[in-house]
């Protein structure tokens, strides 16, 4: 279950909480952690059927059921393509909320267009 925003407006957008340092994140700006709210309204808004994606470091390009092309970004790559090798098939995209469900997992992203606010998981970790 998402935990809570700070934030009480419903635009999923802009400095929210700050990232914790313990390997987590609780930003909800778009490429982090899904709000509920965020995925209630997605999940009311038109949807597309995803053939493929493709992930690339925090890069994700999603071949819709048509032949077109999203490019989003995620904050953790690792539990993204965890899930997609997880989940094959079963992968909807709601493009006007860039939200991806693949089977039950939700995944707020971030289209290109937005500015990255980095939270740390999506920088490699240093090697000890």
């Amino acid at each position: 279950m998402p935990r809570y925003s700070l934030d009480p407006s419903p635009s999923y957008g802009g400095p929210l909480r700050p990232a914790q340092r313990d390997g987590s994140c609780d930003l909800y700006s778009p490429g982090h952690q899904i709000h509920y709210r965020h995925q209630g309204d997605a999940v009311r808004s038109p949807s597309r059927s995803v053939a493929n994606a493709i992930l690339d470091g925090t890069r994700l390009t999603l071949v819709l059921d048509d032949d077109t092309e999203l490019t989003w970004r995620h904050h953790d790559p690792v539990r993204l393509r965890r899930i997609l090798d997880l989940v094959p098939i079963k992968r909807v995209a709601y493009p006007k909320f860039h939200a991806l469900r693949v089977g039950p997992y939700w995944f707020n992203c971030a289209p290109e267009s937005e500015q990255w606010q980095d939270c740390g998981l999506s920088t490699p970790a240093e090697p000890a």
